[in-house]
């Protein structure tokens, strides 16, 4: 039975996916364990694309919108240690939740509505998660560097030309607007 699966081949995207996170892995751990690798191995992953072009707009837009979520959620934070209304869980889940609308609509005003998704990914990271007032700054600056740091090295690994077997025997095409 096994015999008769035929399996694709595992792809260049996928090995320098995984060449990049162990990267960010590396780094984190050279620095001292400062920042936290998960954000650096999403963005690495997310970066890397099929082509270096697409690789390079995937890192522009994740960065463009990981400084808006960024800053949302920094204000969210500072907004946090004068009102305190995380510690009412409803009215902190409520006001995260609206504050999806001007997170989102930020990415509209400045013409990058690909990178809304990114955008609501690094807000919700931030405020979601339980920042003390003595961490909250440090959080959101290493929040912002992981990402940074993801999105370099899926860049410098996607420049890489890995060697490999290319199937010579087939022809691609195609076609554009009807023509040929």
């Amino acid at each position: 039975i096994w015999n008769k699966i035929k399996l694709p081949i595992i792809g260049m995207r996928i090995i320098k996916s995984a060449v990049a996170v162990l990267i960010c892995f590396i780094i984190y751990i050279l620095s001292g364990n400062n920042g936290i690798p998960f954000y650096s191995a999403i963005a690495a992953i997310l970066c890397m694309q099929p082509y270096i072009g697409t690789s390079l707009q995937a890192a522009k837009s994740r960065t463009i919108g990981t400084i808006i979520g960024g800053l949302w959620g920094f204000l969210i934070i500072i907004l946090d240690m004068e009102i305190h209304f995380t510690q009412i869980p409803m009215l902190h889940y409520s006001i995260v939740a609206l504050m999806i609308i001007p997170v989102i609509y930020t990415t509209v005003i400045v013409k990058k509505q690909e990178a809304s998704y990114i955008t609501c990914v690094v807000f919700l990271s931030i405020v979601v998660e339980k920042v003390t007032e003595a961490n909250a700054y440090f959080f959101v600056i290493n929040r912002l560097l992981d990402t940074l740091i993801g999105n370099a090295i899926s860049l410098v690994i996607n420049q890489i030309d890995i060697p490999r077997n290319r199937n010579k025997l087939t022809l691609f095409v195609s076609g554009l607007d009807a023509v040929l």
